[in-house]
């Protein structure tokens, strides 16, 4: 009860008196709080809408389009690998029996559900301020899945000839994000707390350099050609994070030219193109490496 009053009074102190319509589109200054969560982005606000207006606000232009649309279409193309590759066996043909084929399955349908989360969250989030919590809640766990599914299924590929060390990367890494998913989503209180949660999300990820270097010294280093080869996509793969995270945290380009992008190329919707390329990348790289092992079985001893 008490956390329904909190939700109804942040409703409340909106300076908006009127009744929301469904095409309009509000200010900075006109929309609750926890909506408020960068002054650089001056209009394009939707708030106070139901479920049915908020579908049909997928139809016009505003602040949060660029940022539903793209994981939306990145869902969807992450559905059509599933059907592509693991389901019609395409790209990852004789798998079907192998650990490989259900590691790389739940990679495919974190990312679904991680786009999915991101979606339903910049689409819904107006509705309330108990919908937005309720709704950040899910994002954070869509984050944390898929960042789990990209370690697991890294771990998995690359780790193949070093099954204890993989195992190990494993257990540590699933500790980790089950740990930081409850901590936050317990945690949430407005989206204003939002680049704490980044930076630990972040740093999580930058953990995945520890197994990469191991896995670089595992192989003898430079001087092999299977590590000439696929090591530097993992620095391409932080590349890619990396313009889309310093734009985040900076709000760049919006800090230096406000109101000039409320409505595209704002530093959220490039976040946003840039972990789906991530997603994309990691994707692309891990079917190579699983093919490259089928071809390539291991003869290491194992560690």
């Amino acid at each position: 009860m008490r956390r329904n009053r909190i939700h109804e009074q942040a409703d409340k102190l909106s300076p908006q008196k009127n009744k929301p319509n469904r095409l309009q589109l509000y200010s900075f200054e006109m929309v609750p709080e926890y909506l408020q969560s960068n002054p650089y982005i001056r209009t394009g606000y939707r708030y106070g809408l139901n479920v049915k207006q908020c579908l049909l606000s997928l139809l016009y232009l505003n602040n949060e389009s660029v940022n539903i649309w793209s994981h939306l279409i990145g869902t969807g193309l992450f559905i059509y690998f599933l059907f592509r590759d693991i389901y019609a066996g395409h790209a990852l043909p004789f798998i079907s029996s192998t650990s490989d084929y259900y590691f790389v399955l739940f990679y495919t349908l974190s990312v679904i559900i991680c786009m999915l989360c991101s979606t339903l969250f910049h689409l819904f989030g107006c509705i309330s301020s108990q919908a937005f919590a309720d709704f950040l809640k899910l994002d954070l766990c869509g984050i944390g899945l898929g960042i789990l599914g990209c370690y697991l299924c890294g771990l998995h590929l690359s780790f193949e000839c070093y099954r204890s060390w993989r195992i190990r990367y494993e257990t540590l890494i699933i500790c980790i994000m089950f740990i930081a998913v409850i901590y936050y989503v317990h945690g949430v209180r407005r989206y204003m707390t939002r680049n704490i949660h980044t930076a630990l999300f972040l740093t999580i990820s930058l953990l995945g350099f520890l197994p990469g270097f191991h896995w670089y010294y595992l192989h003898g280093g430079w001087s092999n050609q299977f590590v000439q080869h696929f090591f530097p996509k993992l620095f391409v793969l932080y590349l890619i994070l990396s313009v889309g995270t310093v734009a985040y945290l900076t709000k760049f380009p919006e800090r230096f030219f406000p109101g000039y992008f409320d409505f595209i190329f704002a530093s959220h919707q490039i976040w946003h193109i840039s972990s789906l390329g991530a997603f994309i990348w990691w994707y692309q790289n891990g079917v190579e490496l699983l093919q490259y092992r089928l071809s390539n079985p291991c003869h290491t001893l194992q560690n």
